[in-house]
């Protein structure tokens, strides 16, 4: 018997990796494609044309939890300018209470005791730096008493009253700050499920796609094949110029 030709030798070599692999490993992957491509449960009668159409429905599934993945991420996100507004507007209210207490104090009583009850400083931008500075001034309001004579008479403390005044103003705050909180939470949430389905269009699209191109390959339609075979603008999310003509699902199939 006549040897083959290394050419043809090395051609069969990697043939038999190829068969090697698919009948070593074949019944390992079996049931995780089996249930990738038929998530209802296989046919009892899977025929080629059944398998060509689960792949392409695969992919059809991913790109649906993708797009339902985007729009809960776009709606959790359409409501956060409103909580962020309310924070901002408490954020004012606070500051105002505040500083209409400063100006009361400073006016009919001075300086000094308007450092004595803590509202002679500075106001912050940082709503966690303001609360603190007004639950410091609340708190002096409630255990100083007050000795001091007003110098108009129509401008006199209250300090209770003026503890009530801010201790409201900042739960208002604490609780608009607790629903921005929230809103970045769940907005995060959405965010990683989004993110977790991108990543995966880097192993569901071209493990579909090169399957697709390698069956049409083989079924010797290499315009077919060349239309869904993955190219490095595709692996990376960007559509081909024919891409926008694709046939969509359902539509009549290319005459041969």
């Amino acid at each position: 018997m006549s040897k083959v030709s290394k050419m043809v030798a090395d051609r069969a070599a990697i043939a038999r990796a190829v068969q090697g692999a698919a009948a070593v490993h074949g019944p390992e992957v079996a049931g995780e494609l089996e249930r990738l491509l038929f998530p209802g449960g296989a046919p009892d009668k899977v025929t080629v044309a059944d398998f060509l159409a689960a792949l392409g429905d695969t992919l059809g599934r991913y790109v649906a939890s993708l797009e339902t993945a985007d729009r809960a991420h776009a709606v959790e996100l359409a409501d956060d300018d409103g909580y962020r507004a309310a924070r901002d507007e408490r954020v004012a209210e606070l500051k105002n209470v505040y500083a209409s207490l400063r100006e009361l104090v400073v006016r009919s009583y001075g300086p000094a005791l308007a450092d004595a009850y803590g509202l002679n400083s500075a106001l912050p931008e940082d709503p966690q730096l303001l609360l603190g500075l007004a639950g410091k001034a609340e708190k002096l309001l409630r255990e100083r008493p007050l000795t001091e004579q007003p110098k108009i008479k129509s401008l006199t403390l209250a300090p209770i009253a003026a503890a009530d005044d801010l201790a409201f103003a900042m739960t208002a705050l604490r609780s608009a700050l607790h629903d921005v909180e929230r809103e970045k939470r769940e907005a995060q949430l959405t965010q990683n499920a989004k993110d977790e389905l991108m990543a995966r269009w880097g192993s569901v699209y071209p493990g579909v796609a090169d399957t697709l191109a390698g069956l049409f390959t083989l079924a010797r339609r290499p315009a077919l094949a060349d239309r869904v075979r993955p190219t490095a603008r595709r692996r990376a999310g960007l559509p081909e110029v024919e891409d926008a003509a694709a046939v969509p699902p359902g539509a009549e199939p290319e005459k041969a």
